[in-house]
């Protein structure tokens, strides 16, 4: 009779082979650290190899010696939590200087709502105080000497001068009352509010809100006539009717800043 071998405990059967899927675990694991800088690209295959790596060690234990392959799922977890950790601390990194750009900018547009700076005429002698978001303008109206715009939010300011020698005779209440007209003339379903008398730059001026429909754009215009004595100066802000209940106050501290320099 022939001898019959029995396998010790422990022992490698003949017919054991590696587990395919320890290979997978090495080769997805070191496919992660080779995109690892190319983030995401990088973090699926560190997963796969980290999960591949512990069902291999789990079906080898379990094949009572029919697959072989722990030293190579072992390394393949290796890679796998390698690229697991750099792709962690990339996450990090990324992270945070996300939270630095965005508290950066919620500063940088605090700091220019809270600053005040002055848009001046080109001769130097027109000049009205807004806050940062404002820019100066030159497109909004050949004829005006000063023009201003808070493009974001569709924002307008400009000075029309008109000296009085040009108009002899003419009252505060007629100049503002003949360039109110002109202005709801121009647009549809016009209507204003009663002039109010302030004050702008120690002068007596009137200012009013005149409001309609311009080539299809509902409008409001704050419209102010200050009386420099040689001069009439017409302030127009306007925005969007939407926008003029939350934006009017800010139309109008920017028309009242107004200041000439004689």
């Amino acid at each position: 009779m022939a001898d019959q071998t029995t396998p010790l405990p422990g022992a490698v059967s003949p017919e054991s082979r590696t587990a395919p899927i320890a290979i997978v675990s090495l080769v997805l694991g070191i496919i992660s650290c080779v995109f690892v800088l190319f983030f995401p690209i990088g973090l699926p295959f560190a997963i796969a190899a980290v999960i591949c790596g512990h069902v291999g060690r789990s079906k080898i234990r379990k094949s009572g010696g029919a697959l072989q392959g722990m030293g190579v799922t072992l390394a393949g977890l290796i890679v796998g939590y390698i690229g697991l950790a750099v792709a962690f601390v990339f996450v990090a990194f990324a992270t945070t200087m996300l939270f630095d750009m965005i508290r950066s900018d919620r500063e940088r547009l605090h700091d220019l709502a809270v600053q005040k700076q002055e848009i001046v005429s080109d001769d130097g002698k027109l000049k009205v105080t807004t806050s940062g978001f404002w820019v100066k303008r030159t497109d909004l109206n050949q004829k005006a000497s000063l023009q201003a715009a808070y493009n974001d939010k569709d924002m307008y300011v400009l000075v029309l001068s008109e000296p009085k020698s040009a108009v002899p005779n003419m009252t505060l209440q007629e100049n503002h009352q003949l360039s109110r007209d002109h202005t709801l003339k121009q647009m549809n379903n016009s209507s204003a509010t009663e002039p109010v008398s302030i004050t702008v730059d120690n002068h007596p001026a009137l200012q009013d809100e005149l409001s309609g429909s311009d080539r299809g754009k509902n409008i409001v215009f704050l419209h102010t006539t200050v009386d420099e004595g040689d001069s009439f100066q017409q302030i127009v802000a306007w925005t969007p009717k939407w926008h003029w209940a939350k934006q009017n106050g800010e139309l109008r501290e920017v028309a009242n800043s107004f200041h000439s320099e004689k």
